[in-house]
């Protein structure tokens, strides 16, 4: 899979996608119970809670990062 696909650059942080498709075999969408971690796979990743649709769970965890500077976050399978 293209990693361009899997990668959503918003401000200064990138949403990584890759976890959930290669779980799922499709891309985050809808409603539900979304879980981000918070930073790259060298360190140890702060889990991030949000329930509601896909793309106002992404704006709440991309706003968590900047807050914490952190520059990437996965989203959770």
């Amino acid at each position: 899979m293209n990693a361009q696909k899997q990668q959503k650059v918003t401000g200064s942080v990138t949403v990584s996608t890759s976890r959930f498709e290669n779980a799922h075999g499709k891309k985050p969408r809808g409603n539900g119970n979304w879980v981000f971690f918070m930073g790259n796979c060298t360190e140890v990743m702060e889990a991030f809670q949000v329930y509601g649709n896909f793309t106002a769970a992404r704006k709440a965890a991309v706003k968590e990062a900047k807050r914490q500077n952190i520059t990437t976050v996965h989203v959770g399978s």
